[in-house]
């Protein structure tokens, strides 16, 4: 079952829509603790600045959040948002990336008049934290009129990758009165297949990109006859991505960068090279693409 909180904003999520952001890592981790996956928040403008008059104690969006934490400094974001002279991307750096938000676009918001009396408790702790309400409570804000906007995406190949890939693994069972939801579609993996002894010793290196980087350690292992050989490949590494593009390119970067390490028999496996050295490389074409 859906569960409904609240946390009072500083204005609309605007368009591309930030992710759910907090002020402290605590206030993030919280959430994480009390949400599940496909929960809904709610989000009220303070009625202080510097939220607009016009949104002022009004209901102006509302999340359907996810578990993946984010940093907002990794999205391309206006940094004086709500607040001229205050950096809204360093005072709200810890965030939750949603799966679905909304504008709430409804004339007949005003949150007080929608839920009627809450605790004083229930103000103090939402000016940090989100705030669960019951379902009664939370049913009028359940069929306010609302428009959905996109998501903001990270900017950096990491967020990106990260993103894809949890959207890949949602499962389309957020029904209700607010409903979100992704389409099909493949994530793309650079991957490092280690070549081990049976003293877990590495001898090889193999670097590829994949949709399904565990069927391409079980088709390199099935010519391998473990029982004899004593020697398996093992996908210790998948890093998603944007793109197929973007995969293949940190492929062919990386084996760029250890080109001396190359096998004559077979251009993507290295040999005499650390696997980590291997996953460091990846990580550092990564963000050289981000950068970029």
């Amino acid at each position: 079952m859906t569960k409904v909180f609240f946390t009072y904003v500083w204005g609309p999520p605007g368009n591309p829509a930030w992710p759910l952001t907090f002020a402290t890592k605590a206030a993030r981790s919280h959430a994480r603790k009390v949400l599940t996956e496909g929960d809904l928040v709610f989000a009220v403008g303070t009625r202080g600045e510097p939220t607009e008059e016009a949104h002022k104690g009004r209901v102006v969006g509302a999340f359907r959040v996810s578990d993946l934490e984010v940093n907002t400094q990794n999205y391309d974001l206006p940094r004086e948002r709500h607040n001229p002279g205050f950096d809204s991307v360093t005072r709200f750096p810890f965030a939750l990336h949603p799966i679905t938000v909304w504008e709430i676009i409804d004339p007949n918001s005003m949150f007080a008049e929608l839920v009627g009396p809450l605790t004083p408790n229930h103000h103090l702790q939402a000016q940090s934290k989100i705030v669960e309400l019951d379902a009664i409570t939370a049913e009028p804000l359940m069929q306010l009129e609302r428009r959905e906007v996109p998501p903001a995406m990270p900017t950096t190949e990491f967020g990106k990758g990260l993103v894809i890939k949890k959207n890949s693994k949602l499962a389309p069972k957020h029904h209700g009165s607010f409903t979100g939801s992704f389409g099909d579609h493949d994530v793309w993996y650079v991957y490092a297949l280690i070549l081990r002894d049976e003293r877990k010793k590495a001898l090889a290196v193999k670097v590829g990109y994949s949709n399904a980087p565990e069927a391409r350690e079980a088709a390199h292992n099935d010519p391998m006859a473990f029982e004899v050989t004593g020697l398996r490949w093992r996908a210790e590494f998948q890093q998603p991505t944007s793109s197929e593009d973007v995969a293949r390119e940190v492929e062919q970067a990386v084996l760029k960068r250890f080109s001396k390490n190359k096998l004559a028999s077979n251009g993507e496996i290295l040999g005499g090279v650390d696997p980590v050295l291997v996953q460091s490389a990846i990580a550092l074409v990564m963000r050289d693409l981000s950068s970029a």
